[in-house]
């Protein structure tokens, strides 16, 4: 698997769709605020394979086909969910019965811990590709038709598949976090110039740092969509 021409790919795919579209940037900005729903209907337009960005209409099916992925989520998420219910449900009925001492004192249970990481580990695996087959078929049961996601990833190769995420959460996760930590040392130095401390500069850093994820959030969202098309889409080539 290329991993640069798949970069490359979605850099150029990003840049000619959003940041070259000022209108349809904005237009992603708005379908962020909207609770993120639209949003995800938009990245299942790229889901399904397009030589460019899409515009960003029919906001209609856009909420629709976000709503249903999000759906999809949810469903992925129950495991976690429970095994999280095991590890805090204790602590949290300590907490509703008003023994804040006792609940102060909780230690979680160490393997439930490594447990519920691994859960998550492996739905964050799985999503990507249930997501595309789901955006791609239409079909709720193939989102979870693991005999054909573990089969596609197989096409695609394990390696090479588990490469390309940790690829993907390098090239996104470091820019953004030293965007975030420029914000909160460079901005948050500025803004004590000017307001002080207190809980003003924590509302003045805690909102930079809001309208930062909300600009940049349409740019990974369409980078992330067209990157793992295109990862989805390497196992058809290798057929």
């Amino acid at each position: 698997m290329e991993f640069g021409a798949l970069l490359d790919d979605a850099f150029s795919y990003t840049k000619e769709g959003i940041l070259c579209n000022i209108s349809r940037w904005a237009a992603l900005i708005l379908a962020v605020i909207c609770l993120g729903i639209p949003m995800n209907g938009y990245a299942m337009r790229i889901y399904r394979g397009t030589d460019t960005a899409p515009d960003v209409d029919r906001w209609g099916t856009l909420f629709i086909d976000g709503i249903k992925l999000v759906i999809v989520g949810l469903v992925y998420s129950i495991p976690i969910l429970v095994v999280w219910a095991f590890i805090y449900g204790s602590m949290i009925l300590t907490l509703g019965q008003g023994n804040l001492e006792a609940a102060g004192n909780f230690e979680p249970n160490l393997a439930l811990l490594l447990l519920m990481y691994a859960v998550e580990i492996a739905v964050g695996i799985i999503m990507p590709i249930a997501s595309i087959r789901f955006a791609r078929t239409g079909s709720f049961g193939e989102a979870f038709n693991f005999g054909a996601i573990f089969g596609t990833i197989g096409k695609i190769g394990w390696i090479n598949y588990l490469l390309a995420l940790i690829i993907l959460t390098l090239v996104i996760g470091i820019p953004i976090f030293i965007l975030m930590f420029g914000i909160i040392i460079v901005g948050g130095g500025g803004i004590y110039l000017v307001v002080g401390g207190g809980v003003e500069l924590l509302f003045a850093i805690a909102g930079l740092l809001i309208l930062a994820m909300l600009i940049l959030s349409p740019i990974i969202g369409v980078f992330q969509a067209r990157y793992m098309t295109r990862v989805y889409e390497s196992q058809e080539q290798a057929e």
